[in-house]
This record gives C-alpha cells, structure tokens and sequence, in this order.
C-alpha cells in the first residue's frame, strides 16, 4: 500500500468515526453561541432514502451536531480571514474592535415595501385623527464602519430616500447624534445609557422634555451579543448596563401578548439566550409603559423594532403611557383590534437593518 493510499483510507475511516459519533452522542437542541435551533436526527425509511430527503436531512444534522462544533466553527474563521484573507466570515467582519453584519446591497424594494406598510398604518389607522406622527431611523453600526474592503450601502442616499418613503410623517433625524462608542462591540443594538441624548432630542422634536438624570447600574454577567456566536471569532465580551431612576421606578409594564404584568428591566434574562431580551419584553408583540408619576396627559405610541425596547423606558418620564407595536410579530391589519388612536405622539422608529430587510414587517 503506497503513502497516498493510505492517507486517504486514514482520512476517510477518521471522518467516519466522527460522523458515526454524530449518531451516539447525546443530541444537542440549541446552540447559545449561533442562537438557533439545532438540526434533528432524521427518520430512515425507504420513501425518504429514494426521495434524497434523507441524506440531506443526514448531512445538516451531522453538520450540526458534529463534536466540538464550536471550535471548528472557530478555527474555520480564522483560516477564512487570516490564511484566506477574506474580509468576512459568515457575513461577519471585525473593524476597529467591533463586530458588524454586511449590510449590503440597498434593497430599494424593501425600503419600498416597508413605506408602504407605514403608509398603509397611516392612512387605515392615523389620517383622520389628530395624532402628531413622527419618523426616526435608527443607523446600523455598518454607517460608522463602511469603508476600504468592507462592502457596505449609501447610508446616506439610504437615509434621505426612506424618510421619503413616510411624507407623511416628521422626520427627526438622530444619526448625527450617534457614534460606534455608543454600541455594543458583539452585538448589534446600542447601549441605553449612551442614546439618552437620542431620547432627548425625539422627546423636544414631540412636545415633551425629560429630566435625563438616570442611575445607571451595570451587571456583572458578561454579555455576549448575537455578532459573537455568528463570527466564530475570539472575542471579549461586553458588559450591559440599565438606567434607572425614581419614576422608572415607580412605572408599570404590560405585556398584552402574554395577558401579564412585566418589570420594564427583566434582569432574569441577562443570563440567558438573548441579554437584550431584559429590556421592556424582550421580543413581543404588544407592550404599554404607565408611569403614575406623569405630570402630563400626552401619549406616546411606538411602531418600532427591538432597538426601541431600550429606548422607550428612557422617554417613560416626559408620558402618561407608552405604548411599543412590532409588527414584526403583530401583522399590521390586527392593529385596530387593540388600539385606538385619538390625539397621542405616533413614532415610527426603526433600524436600517431592519427597513432594508422588511419581509420581517407585518
């Protein structure tokens, strides 16, 4: 047997042995570090062998569960950007520290689709009433990032032409008062108690003001964004911190998909699949913050994404009630079930990611 030969049979009886352990060890649900549910082992029958159903079911189950999938991942990164020299790895590149997703290119067909389901929202729901409608976008962490190998859109073109999809609403520009520092390096949300500049300003555009005096208290659980698991790449953690103060304090949350009172801060879930998830819900459809403290009537509606979860406890202080729809959960034709609009503040509020990316609006 010549040397070739028997590396290739070396090779191929050591990945058998690593596919078959697929099939022995203890089946894995979840993965924390990509956030998504893990391949099942499929079911073997002669329909799903000669339909070919099965050996790709196999292939991504063994892909999968595949030991030490982790550090494969892993080391598979680090061959892509450092021996490869590639700029990314799955769709994840690292700049200046900070871990980002490449948004690119400018879907103008889903800038389009998502004007017209905001249009659609208002003129259904918002033209004949005396509501004050506003529009914010919120700039994804690629604006500050673009440039040199990394591919990335006009955010500016992209900016101009999305608050012109909504006409019908003031815009209120806030780019300008963000920076990278005020996002996390491992995930893609900003931090609360760097945009209390942003509620400021949304707050003085609507008619409102806030005292914008917080106690902001950071955990000591290490947070691990949702850019980490994706990248596969070795990277320290960030830390999450909350605002506080007397009239949050004092405010109630509601989660009206759930039918429960919630904490507006659910520190229970800082520790778990998602941090982000402690503020306001985490990913729910329909939820209300009342502060009894309030020496205003105003009311405050927000049709927005999860960056506006972080947000809106911030802005509790200058409303009676603050109400947060996603319609990423809540189709849009369902809103008149629960609300009913009068003369509150409407604010249209959500990330470029998110408008450029709108098969997930309702």
């Amino acid at each position: 047997m010549n040397k070739s030969k028997g590396t290739v049979i070396a090779i191929g009886m050591i990945y058998g042995m690593l596919t078959l352990s697929c099939f022995l060890k203890k089946e894995e649900e979840y993965s924390f570090s990509e956030r998504r549910k893990l391949a099942e082992k499929p079911s073997f029958s002669a329909e799903s062998v000669l339909s070919g159903s099965y050996m790709k079911q196999a292939e991504e189950y063994v892909t999968d569960q595949f030991p030490g999938r982790d550090l494969w991942r892993g080391l598979k990164a680090g061959f892509t950007l450092n021996v490869m020299q590639k700029s990314d790895t799955n769709g994840i590149y690292e700049k200046d520290g900070y871990l980002c997703s490449m948004e690119y290119p400018m879907d103008k067909d889903s800038m389009e689709r998502a004007g017209t389901i905001f249009t659609g929202i208002y003129d259904k729901y918002l033209k004949e009433t005396k509501t004050n409608v506003y529009f914010s976008i919120i700039p994804d962490k690629g604006y500050f990032l673009s440039g040199g190998k990394y591919l990335s859109m006009d955010y500016e073109y992209f900016l101009k032409e999305m608050y012109a999809q909504a006409d019908f609403a003031e815009s209120i520009p806030i780019h300008e008062l963000l920076q990278l520092s005020d996002y996390y390096r491992t995930d893609t949300h900003w931090k609360q108690e760097q945009i209390t500049d942003v509620a400021e300003k949304l707050a003085e555009v609507m008619g409102t003001k806030l005292a914008g005096e917080y106690e902001t208290r950071t955990l000591k659980i290490p947070f691990y964004g949702v850019y980490y698991g994706q990248a596969a790449l070795p990277t320290a953690p960030d830390e999450i911190s909350y605002c506080t103060n007397e009239v949050l304090e004092k405010c109630k949350a509601f989660d009206f998909e759930n039918n429960r009172e919630i904490p507006i801060y659910d520190i229970s879930k800082a520790d778990g699949r998602d941090p982000y998830e402690m503020f306001f819900g985490g990913n729910i459809s329909l939820a209300t913050i009342e502060n009894p403290s309030a020496n205003t009537d105003k009311e405050l509606v927000v049709f927005g994404d999860s960056f506006a979860r972080s947000l809106l406890p911030l802005m509790a202080e200058g409303y009676t009630k603050i109400t947060l729809i996603d319609i990423r959960y809540l189709p849009s034709a369902y809103i008149g079930s629960y609300m009913t609009f009068s003369n509150q503040d409407v604010l249209f509020l959500y990330s470029t990611s998110v408008l450029n990316n709108s098969i997930t609006l309702k």
